[in-house]
């Protein structure tokens, strides 16, 4: 699918062919380009971001590209290293430190309230299968509540911030995986990835 400038197509295109049967992968494969000239407006890293956890999460791959690197312009070689392509980097290592990352399942009702599917601005959340971990995408400023027994077994969670941006973590600490929590976007953040996993200790 190519949704080029249209952002907000992403998440109903990918969705409804996510849950075609039989089963077939879906790739979201050209969005605004970074840094493009075309669209009438800057594709900036964090446009680039969003277009990648909208599809990720709603259960699509994904491809990136950059305006300089498809017009082969003189500035290609740098363009490898443009902020939304290393940002691109460290989606790949969260979802990669993620155990069994490829049986992600999208799941809005993770969300309790806050969870937003329509529009430019998303929050978005999956789960692996089983629950061994659930990943929740906020694409601005927000605050939402997370039902916490989607994380599976009876020990504690453990909950973290991820910075997009930078691949920072942020502790938020252990908490029951029973009941609703409430999250807020860490202060400064443009957006902002939450983990939560069964925890460790």
């Amino acid at each position: 699918m190519q949704t080029w400038k249209w952002v907000e197509q992403i998440y109903p295109m990918v969705t409804e062919e996510y849950h075609l049967s039989p089963t077939k992968p879906v790739v979201m494969a050209e969005g605004a380009y970074e840094a493009g000239s075309e669209y009438g407006f800057d594709v900036t890293p964090l446009w680039v971001r969003r277009q990648a956890y909208y599809s990720f999460l709603a259960g699509a791959s994904h491809t990136y590209g950059h305006n300089d690197s498809w017009r082969v312009l003189p500035t290609w070689k740098q363009a490898l290293d443009a902020p939304g392509a290393t940002q691109l980097g460290v989606m790949k290592k969260v979802f990669l430190e993620r155990k069994e990352w490829w049986r992600l399942v999208p799941d809005r009702a993770v969300f309790a309230s806050g969870g937003q599917t329509n529009g430019q601005i998303l929050n978005l959340a999956a789960r692996h299968q089983d629950g061994r971990w659930v990943m929740v995408y906020l694409a601005d400023k927000a605050t939402v509540s997370i039902q916490m027994n989607k994380v599976s077994g009876d020990r504690m969670v453990d909950a973290c911030w991820i910075d997009p941006r930078t691949g920072e973590s942020k502790v938020i600490g252990q908490l029951p995986n029973s009941g609703l929590e409430s999250f807020s976007t860490p202060v400064g953040w443009e957006d902002a990835l939450l983990i939560l996993e069964p925890s460790r200790r």
